[in-house]
């Protein structure tokens, strides 16, 4: 959860003068014709002189201001210095880059001299709390144009996350108005039509640390150099040309987070990262190659379906991907994602280990596919570094053969390191029962195993289940089963 605008305020204003301000309570109305009370946005009164780009004075109609401004007109003691309006431009920015854009023009209400600080504001974000508050009777188009115009000197974030926005020209329009040389944040979500066509001027911006796109399409000119200074990747929804994404991405050197959820299917995901310490994918892909990944240390897989597999190498391709990783320390996979690797040694040991990994989360596991139930004891026993364990059971019946194939699993040696283990969606049918008996016995420095009961479970049910849970065998002296629906 981030800050709250209170706490926001104080990060950037010095101590001696926060007392005084937090004193300060101003209360606006929340109808939203009162914020522009003239017919429409562009019927202005005439501007002043000296300023010829400002919004009109009357945004609305209450402003009631209580603590340390009564108290001066009171005749108190405290000083007549206007604390907040004396602070550094730079200061009052910040505060500014805290709040809401609705909260940040309202400011232009408050005098003379902070009519027109809003247009100098580093961030403008059109999101959800400006549509429901300037958007009765205006249009978004005429706002937003006119606030960018208006605005004047570095803009560093800009965000459209307004409600049903529309593929449109006007948001190319929108996008050619911001400045190519100091944005470096930028969201772009369209959630109404079709992909939205990206145009060229979004290249432009060399200085971007953070780009964001929903329902768009991006696909950067064959000229293009990359963003050399982009931190942060995020792309939902996004129609990518496949045989050039990894190009663009290798030209990206600085990335550290990347994430591609529902977007183009790849054949093959290549991905060169230098910087990357974050992945995460959900969609279609037939293989994926890490390459010059030295600090990828949190990997998140998941697949739309169960068409990525082609032939019976997906499995052991991918595992050998990841095992290439030499600070791979974060895992989440699909549990049928692994049932190939009964070809290649399951549920011993596979040829390659996984030793940085020590947290794996493994979601989807049928335990009625002893396929899938080999490959993760497989997968685990693969995994000497492995400290946290997650299980996310998808059961419904039990299967003869998959609770033989459990039964007959001997305690592993390699689970030396194993700590706390989590089972989610928990129903307490034998083959579940079985794998944490397995891992019990096996696990000889685990603390915790934790249980999350699936939710049409009824309570005596689940007392009785953790009743039996707590008689088997366990490795390890400490090992406390919790039911963790309790412990919240």
């Amino acid at each position: 959860m981030g800050p709250t605008h209170s706490q926001a305020f104080r990060r950037y204003i010095p101590n001696q003068i926060q007392t005084s301000i937090c004193q300060i309570h101003i209360v606006f109305p929340v109808t939203p014709l009162n914020f522009f009370p003239d017919r429409h946005f562009t019927q202005f009164s005439p501007p002043p002189a000296n300023c010829p780009n400002y919004l009109p004075s009357k945004l609305a109609r209450e402003i009631r201001i209580k603590g340390f401004l009564d108290m001066r007109m009171k005749g108190s003691i405290m000083s007549e210095v206007d604390f907040i309006s004396n602070l550094p431009c730079s200061i009052i920015e910040n505060i500014l880059g805290c709040l809401p854009l609705r909260d940040i023009v309202r400011t232009s209400i408050l005098s003379r001299e902070w009519r027109y600080k809003w247009i100098t504001c580093p961030e403008i974000v059109f999101d959800f709390w400006f549509d429901q508050m300037f958007l009765g009777g205006h249009r978004l188009e005429t706002l937003v144009h006119q606030i960018l115009k208006l605005h004047k000197g570095l803009l560093l974030r800009f965000a459209l996350l307004v409600p049903d926005l529309k593929s449109s020209h006007h948001i190319d329009q929108w996008i050619h108005l911001l400045p190519k040389n100091t944005l470096q944040d930028l969201t772009l979500h369209v959630s109404r039509g079709d992909n939205h066509k990206l145009p060229s001027d979004i290249y432009a911006f060399q200085n971007l640390r953070n780009l964001k796109l929903y329902n768009c399409a991006f696909n950067p000119p064959s000229g293009f150099k990359g963003f050399s200074k982009l931190e942060n990747l995020d792309l939902q929804n996004v129609v990518l040309v496949p045989e050039t994404f990894g190009k663009f991405f290798a030209s990206c050197p600085a990335v550290e987070r990347l994430r591609l959820v529902h977007c183009t299917s790849f054949d093959c995901l290549e991905i060169v990262g230098p910087k990357l310490k974050y992945l995460e994918f959900h969609g279609l892909l037939r293989s994926i190659s890490f390459e010059k990944c030295p600090l990828l240390k949190d990997v998140k897989i998941s697949f739309s379906s169960m068409d990525f597999k082609r032939g019976n190498r997906f499995s052991i391709d991918l595992v050998k991907s990841l095992s290439s990783l030499p600070a791979l320390e974060e895992l989440q996979l699909q549990a049928y994602a692994l049932e190939d690797l009964v070809e290649y040694g399951a549920p011993k040991k596979l040829p390659v280990a996984l030793r940085t990994l020590k947290t794996l989360h493994l979601s989807d596991m049928y335990f009625e596919k002893i396929q899938e139930i080999a490959c993760a004891i497989c997968f685990i026993r693969s995994s000497p570094s492995l400290q946290k364990l997650k299980i996310t059971a998808f059961t419904s019946d039990v299967v003869d053969s998959v609770l033989e194939f459990l039964r007959s699993q001997k305690s592993s040696d390699t689970l030396t390191h194993l700590k706390t283990v989590t089972m989610q969606l928990f129903s307490g049918n034998e083959s579940e029962m079985e794998f944490i008996k397995y891992l019990l016995s096996s696990a000889t420095e685990l603390e915790e195993m934790s249980i999350a009961p699936h939710s049409g479970s009824v309570f005596d049910e689940e007392e009785s289940i953790l009743n039996e849970l707590k008689q088997f065998p366990r490795a390890s002296p400490r090992a406390e089963i919790i039911n963790s629906d309790k412990m919240q």
